[in-house]
């Protein structure tokens, strides 16, 4: 099976043009291999931009995560403080007898510790929460009874944690009753060496001031700060802290994401990019890969053009050269080109040349001895024509004299008899079968002569010959025949009179002459039949056919024209006949 793949390959690459070889082997082994290195560049190059670009977003979430780790810290260092204090924790056991008892503990606590309920954190409540029925609510201290139905409250206790950090939109302590976002740092007091009631911290945190500290960070993309689905902070468009929080946007496809721990708590952060800074990269810089890509394709096209040249231009040199032939003989390559193999073939080429033009050189001469016999058989088939239009004309002119001299009986026909006579030694000499064209239309204007002696007012004639065209020359009776014609086959069956005209002049290169009658004219069929056999006509498709006399003397033009000479015939039936004779003028001069 592998061998005849390998076979089926090697005989379509046999059947390809050289030309297309290199085009397969510049596609399949460099242009496809550099659109696959570019490829592997350019896929380099975007995934270390998509690293950078997710590493200095990572760096932001860092800076996110650092700014509200640091926002918490101090207040939690003092929750931590309190949590540790020997001295709240023995206050918050002692069970008081009278209010009074309740009173007078407290003041000497917060004179011996400066205790209140902001320790000095700007927009902070401390706010501790005990068993001890004893306690009154205020200044601080609170017992537990009046918060356990909270959720922050349930929430500390339903897990092991110690301290826990939470989000709640609700009221505060004491006066504080606005409703409004919160954050909560809460502590469970009962923990560790410490015994006695059940003890609480909760500290709550200004909203507005973490915030304030991510715009402070001047982050340019948008960044949200995420306890599950719920949008807790967002450094652009925040609805406020007297909103409810809200649900998470719809997020774009260009966002990073990092999980936080906060004091036990998990939270997210998205960082959204107003676009993807990878596809940007390429957006910015496509035009410069493209711009490498495509002076990488035009230095090789220009390697592929020089190739060409050097190679497929000679090779299809030779090959066009075996084709050409001048006058018989195979041309020389003169122009070599090199040292390389094709010029090793164009040498052999000329030297099979040059042999083979010996050849030819000793075979000429037998060829011009059977192009000799050939003219011979040509000469002899025209003086056949000839001696078919001889007595052909000679009688019709003797019948039209004879006719005159019965029909007028007029000494008239001295006059003709002496035209005649021109007529008679005009062409006595039949070795020379071309004539001017100004001793050719000498002849007509005597025939013509002739025949109006004949057909009397019957007929008139007009002649017009360009001055330059005298000089040409044509075969001996070609303008007379058909003339002839238009007198037999026109005028004579006509009972009105009528008239012939003939004209030679010469346009765009052309020797025209044309030969008009006023006579009966012909219809389209015989039109067509006279055209269809002039434009075939031949010695053998002459014998036993009408109008012998214009198609002998038009094959005698196609004859020393060399097949060029042109025929054109007009007629209408009842309004006369014109025919048209092109002879190229460099068949004349």
């Amino acid at each position: 099976m592998r061998g005849k793949l390998k076979e089926k390959i090697i005989r379509y690459l046999n059947s390809l043009k050289l030309n297309r070889k290199l085009n397969l082997l510049f596609t399949f082994c460099v242009l496809i291999p550099m659109a696959i290195t570019d490829a592997v560049i350019l896929g380099s190059v975007y995934r270390s931009v998509e690293h950078d670009v997710e590493a200095e977003l990572s760096q932001t979430a860092s800076a996110v995560e650092y700014t509200l780790q640091n926002q918490m810290e101090y207040p939690a260092s003092i929750a931590h403080n309190l949590y540790k204090s020997r001295v709240i924790e023995e206050f918050l056991n002692e069970p008081y007898v009278t209010p009074y008892d309740y009173y007078d503990a407290y003041f000497r606590l917060e004179s011996g510790l400066m205790f209140d309920s902001t320790m000095g954190i700007q927009g902070a409540r401390v706010s501790i929460f005990a068993d001890n029925p004893t306690i009154l609510n205020g200044s601080g201290f609170y017992r537990m009874d009046s918060v356990e139905d909270a959720e922050w409250f349930k929430e500390l206790y339903s897990g092991e944690e110690n301290r826990r950090l939470t989000f709640d939109y609700g009221t505060g302590m004491d006066s504080d009753t606005k409703l409004k976002r919160r954050i909560l740092i809460l502590v469970k007091m009962d923990m560790g060496a410490f015994r006695g009631c059940k003890k609480a911290l909760r500290l709550d945190l200004d909203f507005s001031d973490f915030e304030d500290a991510l715009q402070r960070l001047e982050i340019e993309d948008k960044v949200y700060v995420c306890d599950g689905d719920t949008l807790i902070f967002t450094n652009k468009d925040s609805s406020g802290e007297l909103e409810p929080f809200e649900k998470i946007p719809d997020f774009s496809k260009n966002v990073f994401k990092k999980d936080i721990t906060l004091y036990g708590k998990d939270l997210t952060i998205y960082i959204e990019s107003k676009e993807n800074e990878a596809k940007a990269f390429l957006v910015r810089n496509g035009g410069v890969f493209v711009l490498l890509m495509a002076l990488n394709i035009a230095l090789l096209l220009v390697m592929m053009y020089i190739l060409e040249r050097t190679m497929i231009t000679r090779i299809k040199y030779l090959e066009d050269s075996f084709g050409i032939m001048d006058e018989d003989k195979m041309m020389l390559i003169r122009s070599i080109g090199g040292e390389d193999e094709i010029a090793g073939l164009i040498k052999s080429y000329n030297k099979m040349a040059s042999r083979m033009n010996e050849l030819v050189n000793t075979v000429y001469k037998d060829r011009l001895k059977e192009q000799e016999m050939d003219i011979a058989k040509q000469n002899a088939e025209l003086l056949a024509l000839h001696s078919q239009i001889n007595p052909h004309f000679l009688f019709n002119a003797l019948e039209s004299v004879r006719m005159h001299s019965l029909l007028k009986n007029e000494k008239e026909t001295a006059e003709m008899v002496g035209r005649l006579a021109v007529m008679e030694r005009t062409y006595v000499n039949w070795g020379d079968d071309e004539i001017s064209i100004r001793k050719e239309m000498d002849f007509v204007d005597a025939y013509l002569a002739l025949q109006k002696y004949r057909f009397g007012d019957r007929l008139s004639y007009q002649l017009n010959v360009d001055e330059d065209c005298e000089i040409y020359t044509i075969p001996k009776l070609t303008i007379v025949t058909f003339v002839e014609n238009a007198c037999e086959h026109g005028v004579e069956k006509k009972s009105a009179p009528g008239w012939i005209f003939v004209r030679v002049f010469k346009n765009e290169g052309m020797l025209n002459i044309e030969i008009e009658d006023t006579g009966v004219g012909m219809n389209i069929g015989v039109v067509n039949d006279i055209t269809e056999r002039v434009k075939n006509v031949s010695i053998q498709s002459m014998h036993g056919k009408s109008h012998v006399g214009i198609m002998n003397a038009f094959l005698r033009l196609k004859m020393v024209t060399g097949d060029k000479a042109e025929f054109k015939i007009e007629s209408e039936r009842g309004v006369g006949t014109v025919i048209r004779l092109g002879i190229p003028l460099g068949e004349n001069e």
